[in-house]
């Protein structure tokens, strides 16, 4: 179809645009499920991710390059086992187009005028598109971060389903609080979390082990995060997760009978984090 691209802001044949990347969509189901399922429509069953027409060609060619490097330097490697991860100006690109989709399709799902923060994500919008653009780095909107999760090993909270959301779930939100004291662009998918720091809370300095620089660094896992704004949401996610609607009676016998003709599902990354949660509520 024809459109403007979000991008280059020219007119041309859209392509049906992965707001996760297409990776992202076939690890995870080859690791868990042949079918997706959305949190806000369970009873819906998808054989591929989230799509809209954001994109002409062009843009779709330069964020390939950087979801290909993305793929081979970290994400694969990562999962595989390597904990110390050397990346040059590659992530931070990536990190900005993931999160800039993020920001365009909470855009256009819906009119946020209305909202404290609108006049922010804007300029946040126009300055991270100069940079996918022209690799101007942001001045304003530059504390782009990420954190690699793993196997939950011990819960000492109530929340359940901890090891799924942090380490299978694809998700992706603007994150306000009532005091407009918080802003962030979240997005994560399997053990990647990426954030943007839009409004400083106050406690930016603890950021250092999740920061990423524009031009290159080194990622050594485990990870260091006390920062209470993404913390805090993580937490607050999860419970969000957690009381989601279930599928209904035909999906969930649907989902039992896909679970028991796949003989391997228990040793998949998904069948494993499933039980491993299941093992740590039982520990509570």
């Amino acid at each position: 179809m024809k459109g403007i691209c979000k991008l280059y802001h020219l007119e041309t044949e859209l392509q049906e645009s992965h707001i996760f990347p297409k990776f992202v969509i076939n690890y995870t189901k080859k690791t868990g499920s042949k079918y997706l399922r959305s949190f806000i429509e369970p009873d819906k069953r998808l054989q591929d991710g989230i799509k809209k027409h954001l994109l002409g060609r062009d843009a779709e060619q330069d964020f390939s390059k950087r979801e290909k490097w993305f793929a081979e330097k970290i994400f694969r490697p990562y999962l595989a086992g390597v904990h110390i991860l050397k990346y040059d100006e590659n992530l931070y690109y990536f990190a900005v187009s993931f999160l800039w989709r993020i920001l365009i399709s909470e855009l256009d799902k819906e009119d946020l005028s209305h909202k404290w923060y609108y006049d922010i994500i804007i300029n946040a919008e126009i300055e991270w598109r100069e940079y996918l653009l022209y690799e101007i780095i942001p001045q304003n909107f530059n504390k782009i971060c990420i954190l690699l999760t793993d196997r939950i090993k011990y819960n000492p909270t109530d929340l359940k389903g901890v090891d799924f959301y942090l380490t299978r779930v694809m998700d992706g939100t603007i994150v306000d609080n009532e005091p407009q004291t918080c802003l962030l662009i979240y997005g994560k998918f399997n053990k990647f979390v990426f954030w943007a720091v839009l409004k400083n809370y106050g406690d930016e300095n603890t950021l250092g082990d999740v920061l990423i620089n524009p031009k290159e660094g080194i990622l050594n896992i485990p990870q260091d995060l006390t920062y209470f704004p993404i913390c805090s949401f993580l937490g607050n996610r999860i419970k969000v997760v957690e009381n989601m609607q279930f599928p209904s009676a035909e999906q969930q016998n649907k989902i039992e009978k896909e679970i028991l003709n796949d003989n391997d599902f228990w040793n998949k990354e998904l069948g494993q984090s499933l039980l491993n949660d299941f093992n740590l509520d039982d520990e509570k």
